[in-house]
């Protein structure tokens, strides 16, 4: 130990003195012991609560969880009307064609309503869409 002292004389380097806060400068003369405790109590109460509330989703319906996501690839495949009926495409229409008359070709262009046993997969693939 004696050493290193002997070391940081020698390069002129000195420990920092240990802090000493002003006499004039107490906490009384400031005035902070002055303010009541539970004052600063509720403060801190306060300053916690809007933090728990802003994790919080609260809708019209209830509170909910995390936003749902919407399937692309069942956005691209069904629409939903105004009504709330789903349709969808007909198959059939890429390939192979060729025996088919036009009537019967126009005909799968057209779009037609989903079946029912569809249904229920297809409102869980579209959470917002307002399936009936």
């Amino acid at each position: 130990m004696q050493a290193i002292c002997a070391r940081m004389n020698a390069m002129s380097l000195r420990a920092p003195k240990p802090f000493v806060a002003a006499k004039g400068l107490t906490s009384k003369a400031n005035g902070i012991a002055a303010a009541p405790r539970p004052v600063l109590a509720q403060q801190k109460q306060q300053q916690q609560q809007p933090a728990a509330l802003a994790l919080q989703v609260v809708c019209a319906d209830g509170p909910r969880g995390m936003k749902l996501k919407t399937r692309k690839a069942a956005a691209k495949r069904y629409k939903v009307t105004g009504s709330g009926k789903v349709v969808v495409r007909r198959a059939g229409k890429q390939h192979l064609n060729e025996k088919q008359s036009a009537k019967t070709k126009r005909n799968l262009g057209k779009m037609v309503s989903a079946s029912e046993s569809h249904k229920n997969l297809i409102r869980k693939c579209l959470p917002y869409a307002g399936i009936v």
